[in-house]
């Protein structure tokens, strides 16, 4: 009778133990993320577990041709959660559900592995890039974290003579090509999307500063001004301003913030070095 008791506690216990593990559902959509757009048949795991959408006994494979995926008893906790789809660079997220909330509903952002690395923003149709108007003015600057050079001297080393433009170029002094225009954000509400170079195993920071024209030989610690110049374009370091940095996918992060009226210079850096600068202008 004894070890009949025992045996019957022991079973309470290991019911108790399994059937108190409260459990729910977990799906959401798989999109472009440029597009917004879902995407047929995209696999979705969590990471060491048995849920995928790769399983032969996955029952929800119709609905995974509208982009949707379903899990269904899903013990509460936190998942490494995996999308992706051929030809397209995966995403990788955390996700967790708790016993007051065992159902989550949520989607995930992947995007095409034919996206160069640089800012963009999204549309219907796809991806598209802001072009670096300004790279080839950009300096290398340490303290100084950017600047610019006010001109730049054309390629080819040749300048064309007035009236005789069927004529070839006389060689002389090189043409010098002022720096472009910012682009103008209307209103100045930055929403865009950029595409880092390579993987980063440290956060990505995106800031704007004011750009403001100062001395050559104040910033000596940018790197590419010729000797004769004297004016170039730089940031206002005590005037910086965060931009919100957001991951959606490898190597893809959504930009956001207000950018302060004028004219700026926005910053992408890792490990306290510039990856690219952009110049902007809020009017």
């Amino acid at each position: 009778m004894k070890k009949q008791l025992t045996f019957c506690a022991a079973a309470l216990i290991a019911f108790a133990m399994t059937g108190c593990q409260k459990t729910g559902t977990i799906e959401g959509d798989v999109l472009d993320a440029f597009t917004g757009k879902a995407l047929e048949m995209p696999t979705v795991w969590f990471d060491s577990t048995i849920y995928s959408t790769l399983k032969e006994k996955y029952k929800f494979k119709q609905e995974l041709r509208k982009g949707h995926f379903k899990f269904e008893n899903v013990p509460v906790g936190t998942y490494k959660a995996i999308a992706g789809r051929s030809k397209y660079i995966k995403t990788r997220n955390t996700i967790t559900t708790t016993e007051e909330n065992p159902n989550l509903t949520v989607n995930f952002y992947i995007y095409s592995d034919q996206v160069d690395p640089g800012l963009y923003t999204g549309s219907e149709e796809g991806p598209k890039k802001i072009q670096n108007e300004w790279v080839i003015w950009s300096t290398q600057c340490d303290a100084s974290v950017a600047g610019y050079r006010m001109e730049f001297p054309q390629q080819d080393g040749s300048a064309k003579i007035p009236g005789k433009e069927d004529k070839k170029a006389k060689k002389g002094a090189p043409k010098m090509i002022p720096l472009p225009a910012p682009r103008v954000i209307d209103g100045g509400k930055l929403d865009v999307f950029y595409r880092n170079a390579s993987s980063v195993t440290t956060p990505l920071v995106a800031k704007t500063y004011p750009a403001v024209e100062g001395d050559v030989a104040a910033h000596a610690d940018c790197k590419g001004f010729d000797a004769a110049e004297k004016k170039g374009l730089f940031v206002d370091k005590d005037k910086a301003t965060d931009l919100k940095v957001t991951y959606i996918a490898e190597n893809l992060f959504k930009i956001t913030g207000d950018l302060p009226k004028g004219k700026q210079i926005i910053q992408f850096s890792q490990d306290g070095k510039t990856l690219q600068t952009y110049y902007f202008e809020n009017k």
